[in-house]
């Protein structure tokens, strides 16, 4: 039967909307799983070599660990395809998630493998336990207000994070100096200059949430999922440039300072804009002043993006600073805008986000 035929209202007792998210988050986790069982089987080096390890003096573990990862993809594929029969993978899966980082901590401490292999367990781990941890919660009776409270998650951990930029990392970026002061101050401080940017990818994630929120309440459920797509490729830029931030500095600030401006303030923020930009023109019962205010912010971001890739830091506070300052509030008043405007008995059938 073909993907496109499968019936997805009846999917884990799923609305077609949320049923089509959650299959493309494990289409993904099954295309990302069987990419790294290839890379770790067909090239064992190559991950040594990448983060500066010394070669193993036996590449066949190495291999045997990436045909695991590679069997964990093909479950995976098998739950997109069988939502209804998905709990016990992505249980299952979601529980190896958390256990590599806990072993990778063991690692680290004990000096086996530099912290900048942190960046592996972002993408190997950490980016999939929320939207696993969400499937899973699904026929909770907590699910439908834990949704309900994504615009003000979304507000509360980009306030955050943005005063974590202001009182904190602000010294070790752009705008702190030359390389030199930016490199004494990330090694002053460097449990506050890892947490502040940890938190900053917390905001990422509640940010994707936001979006899925919104999504659902558009009268064209496609023009949601396009946006949710934009967003995600954004998360990825965002994440690979934060880990970079984390685990590389201040050690290869020089080489990196950069490539991780260029992959958070550029291309994810950009990413980040043209999703919010989709949705805000697919919205169509925005009341005019959301609507000033949502354009407000989606300028400030494109002026960011621009900003970062014209490698101009008082620009990029400038925009930044009024970045935060519009998109954190409208979140907030936008979420109670559309619990006003939306009870739960008037939501179109695609709008079970809320």
């Amino acid at each position: 039967m073909r993907l496109a035929r499968l019936p997805v209202t009846a999917l884990a007792g799923l609305d077609p909307y949320r049923a089509r998210v959650y299959r493309a988050v494990l289409l993904l986790a099954t295309l990302y799983n069987l990419a790294f069982g290839a890379w770790a089987g067909f090239w064992p080096q190559s991950f040594f070599t990448l983060f500066g390890l010394a070669p193993p003096l036996y590449p066949a573990i190495w291999r045997c660990l990436g045909m695991v990862v590679g069997l964990y993809g093909l479950a995976y594929g098998y739950a997109a395809l069988r939502l209804d029969r998905a709990a016990p993978l992505v249980a299952l899966g979601l529980l190896g998630k958390m256990l590599g980082p806990l072993g990778w901590l063991v690692t680290v401490a004990s000096d086996e493998w530099p912290l900048r292999t942190f960046s592996l367990i972002v993408f190997n781990d950490l980016i999939w336990w929320l939207p696993f941890s969400l499937f899973l919660i699904e026929a909770a009776r907590l699910a439908p207000r834990l949704r309900a409270l994504a615009p003000y998650l979304c507000a509360l951990l980009n306030g955050l994070a943005g005063l974590a930029l202001l009182l904190v990392l602000r010294p070790g970026t752009e705008a702190g100096g030359d390389l030199a002061a930016r490199a004494a101050y990330i090694a002053a401080h460097p449990l506050a200059w890892r947490f502040g940017w940890l938190l900053w990818m917390l905001a990422a994630l509640s940010l994707l949430g936001f979006y899925a929120w919104w999504g659902a309440r558009l009268p064209r459920p496609a023009v949601g999922h396009l946006a949710l797509g934009l967003a995600a490729l954004g998360l990825v830029c965002d994440l690979l440039g934060e880990s970079l931030l984390i685990a590389w500095l201040p050690e290869r600030l020089a080489a990196l300072h950069r490539p991780a401006s260029l992959l958070t303030g550029g291309a994810a923020n950009g990413l980040y804009t043209l999703a919010g930009i989709t949705l805000t023109l697919a919205t169509p019962w925005l009341n005019r002043p959301l609507r000033l205010w949502a354009w407000a912010a989606w300028l400030a971001g494109l002026g960011l993006s621009l900003a970062t890739l014209l490698d101009s830091p008082p620009a990029q506070v400038i925009s930044g600073a009024a970045l935060m300052l519009l998109f954190v509030p409208f979140c907030a008043a936008f979420g109670w805008f559309a619990a006003r405007r939306h009870s739960p008995d008037h939501l179109p059938p695609t709008s079970a986000l809320s």
